[in-house]
């Protein structure tokens, strides 16, 4: 058992090191096919190309199909990535199950979805860009928000079933003390379902999704396969937890702020790179590398920030499941095995906690269940 432990506990550091690794080559990957694009003229040529066929009456055509090649052909490029990190390293890691054409379907849909929602984003945005250029990244941050909280409160319900089978949870003990203990917290209208994860994901998870009144608790059958009531009960409590804190609201809040600020920053970046670049107009979508060069790297900066608040947030998750089941005992046996079972580096170095972990160390969270 211990040579078992000592085994996982390795290749869960090597795992955690490759990803990390894989995140960084990403970024600069995608940052130079970035600076490519805009450099190189092509996404100006695009722009033209596509302003002459469909002309100046019809821009939002022009702005929708830019935006359709341009994330198609991003996708493409990163595609590598994407197959590496989401088939090959799961099935070496023992993680999934999947087959090519599995990922390959689940990628298609992403990329239909991305496609969709990217083509009604920046429709949007250039539109307001277009029509008020002093004031449109106010407008446009505005937008984004409610766009995250209508795409967040259809998820369960529209997006989720895309990719798992999602299933009403059986009545039983567990259905009843879930309710039981969403009934004692009470929070009303959720629905409590079971994820089909055991087709292709070896891993366990359990989520709380949605908004108002599309809220849905959602149990991994690996959970439900492999972990006692109690166990269940404790991560489940974690989530509630986060519901009675109104962490959803406190972290769209501090979103929201990062909203702001991060278009106006692409603002200031468009109207200072526009000459450089020989664009005419800050809406003219050719710009759109150095719009979205700009978010990007404001993303990285402010992750580190984001990041620290949200491991905040989850240490105040525990402690409600912890008060909520009135002992740790049971949510410490539960992150053992999560650990375990999803390879999760239990003590990464510190640093890459603080840039890149949305969630504290298993190490940590134990150590202050414990300590409860």
């Amino acid at each position: 058992m211990s040579d078992h432990k000592t085994n996982r506990e390795e290749m869960a550091k090597e795992y955690d090191s490759i990803h990390n690794r894989l995140f960084v080559l990403q970024v600069l990957v995608l940052a130079t096919l970035l600076g490519i694009y805009q450099f190189s003229g092509a996404s100006a040529a695009l722009a033209r190309g596509l302003g002459g066929r469909f002309g100046d009456n019809l821009w939002y055509v022009t702005n929708a199909v830019y935006t359709l090649v341009s994330v198609f052909g991003f996708a493409a490029f990163m595609s590598p990535f994407s197959f590496y990190s989401g088939h090959v390293l799961e099935h070496h890691y023992g993680l999934s199950n999947d087959s090519v054409l599995d990922w390959l379907s689940d990628f298609i849909r992403s990329l239909l979805l991305d496609l969709l929602l990217a083509a009604i984003l920046f429709s949007v945005i250039y539109a307001l860009l277009r029509w008020i250029p002093d004031w449109w990244w106010f407008a446009a941050a505005v937008f984004y928000i409610l766009f995250v909280v209508v795409i967040s409160t259809l998820a369960p319900v529209v997006i989720m079933p895309l990719f798992h089978k999602f299933e009403p949870l059986d009545e039983g003990d567990l259905n009843d003390a879930i309710r039981n203990m969403l009934d004692e917290a009470d929070i009303k209208n959720v629905g409590v379902f079971k994820w089909g994860f055991e087709y292709n994901e070896i891993t366990s998870n359990v989520i709380f999704a949605g908004l108002g009144k599309n809220r849905s608790i959602v149990l991994g059958d690996a959970i439900l396969s492999g972990y006692t009531q109690e166990e269940i009960l404790a991560i489940v409590g974690q989530e509630i937890g986060h519901c009675k804190n109104r962490d959803t609201l406190r972290l769209m809040l501090i979103s929201s702020l990062m909203a702001v600020l991060g278009f106006f920053i692409a603002q200031q970046c468009l109207i200072h790179l526009s000459a450089f670049f020989d664009i005419p107009a800050i809406f003219d979508i050719g710009a759109a590398p150095v719009f979205i060069f700009s978010l990007f790297i404001f993303s990285l900066i402010s992750m580190p920030f984001a990041n620290f608040y949200s491991r905040s947030r989850e240490f105040a998750a525990d402690a409600y499941a912890i008060k909520a089941l009135g002992s740790s005992d049971a949510l410490v046996s539960a992150f053992e095995k999560l650990a375990d079972q999803n390879l999760a580096n239990k003590e990464p170095a510190a640093w890459v906690e603080f840039l890149l972990h949305s969630h504290p160390s298993m190490a940590r969270r134990i150590e202050r269940a414990r300590n409860s």
